[in-house]
């Protein structure tokens, strides 16, 4: 027989664990008890907003994404040269015309595997305690899933392959002189000259890679364009805030056009025509921590500062999630053991697409 969430439940939430913090009352000396919660900080999910969300039918197990890799014409090297599609330039009266293989169509598979989390509460606690415990539940869960696709996501996209020589992949850029991550320094800052080179890695054809500390063009990538409709986006953590807040091409409107940052105090939202999303959920690796080159190299090297992958991408293409069931909050008796469970269910995956949509940004975080 099966386990189900009801029995599967190994930890529940008793009335000493919500009676909150402990005084002294005087009979004659009435406490008043307020019942609205002063919660703690939560951070603001952003990935989902800017990648390829699927819903898969009951029913099914994977979902197929089919993409073409790159347009053919795509690989010209000259005005005259369109890629690897052939062109007859002479009349066919005694040969046929050169017909070009599509060869640049494939597609990417996604299964969504489901994922559980539960709240488990006495009805004693609840029936003697002043907040509303199944609310509260309610919004952990809620906040909680939320936190985890937006990390989940961040990950994904932070291991995209990179380019090789052979094939186009994510590029990446490095703070100051830095050519891997194990070379960072302090200082090694984020800048607007890189977000300005990163513009143009998305945008042209020559896809690069590092090898032996140099960096070296790898052929042929899909150009990215920026629209208005779908616009480059770059994550950020607050590090890389404080810098900007610091720069005067954001804080000085005859520079950077407005006097939104003047009276907001936020950072450019609409820099070079680029989305700047700060998050706390982009990788960000203590210093002598694990490269996040590891996740692509499989190697083991260590960072040289503190610091954070910031990602620079084409939304809707870098990457798509696939939800079999989208999160589902449930709450229901379980009348053997006197208590009031919260369930969450739900059924997610997420694939990096075309890898060459994503430029990284290596920074230190000062």
């Amino acid at each position: 027989m099966k386990n189900s969430i009801k029995e599967l439940a190994t930890q529940y939430t008793t009335a000493s664990d919500v009676q909150g913090a402990s005084n002294t009352f005087y009979g004659l000396q009435p406490a008043l008890f307020l019942k609205e919660i002063v919660n703690a900080a939560k951070d603001q999910h952003f990935f989902l907003n800017w990648i390829n969300v699927q819903h898969a039918p009951k029913g099914i197990h994977d979902v197929v994404i089919p993409k073409r890799s790159n347009y053919l014409a795509n690989g010209a090297t000259s005005s005259e040269d369109v890629g690897d599609m052939q062109f007859t330039a002479t009349e066919p009266t005694t040969a046929d015309i050169t017909f070009t293989e599509l060869d640049n169509l494939t597609s990417v598979t996604v299964t969504p595997v489901p994922r559980y989390a539960g709240v488990a509460l006495s009805n004693y606690a609840i029936n003697t305690n002043s907040i509303n415990l199944v609310e509260a539940a309610r919004d952990e869960l809620s906040y909680a899933i939320g936190e985890k696709i937006d990390r989940y996501i961040a990950t994904q996209i932070g291991n995209a392959a990179d380019g090789d020589g052979t094939l186009p992949g994510a590029q990446t850029l490095y703070g100051g002189d830095a050519t891997t991550d194990a070379t960072l320094a302090t200082g090694d800052t984020i800048t607007t000259d890189l977000i300005a080179k990163g513009y143009r890695y998305l945008t042209q054809k020559q896809c690069y890679y590092w090898t032996g500390g140099t960096e070296t063009a790898s052929g042929t990538k899909n150009p990215w364009l920026n629209t208005q409709d779908d616009p480059f986006v770059l994550f950020i953590a607050p590090a890389q805030q404080e810098v900007f807040h610091k720069d005067s091409q954001f804080v000085n409107a005859a520079e950077y056009g407005s006097d939104k940052i003047i009276h907001t105090g936020e950072i450019g939202t609409n820099y070079l025509g680029i989305r700047i999303i700060v998050t706390n959920n982009v990788e960000q690796v203590a210093a002598i921590g694990t490269s996040p080159d590891d996740s692509q190299t499989g190697g083991t090297t260590t960072t040289g500062a503190a610091m954070t992958r910031c990602i620079l991408m084409k939304p809707k293409k870098a990457c798509a999630l696939v939800y079999g069931r989208d999160p589902r909050i449930e709450v229901f008796d379980y009348k053997s053991r006197d208590q009031t469970r919260v369930s969450l269910v739900c059924d997610y995956a997420a694939s990096v697409i075309h890898d060459d949509a994503i430029v990284f940004i290596d920074v230190a975080n000062s």
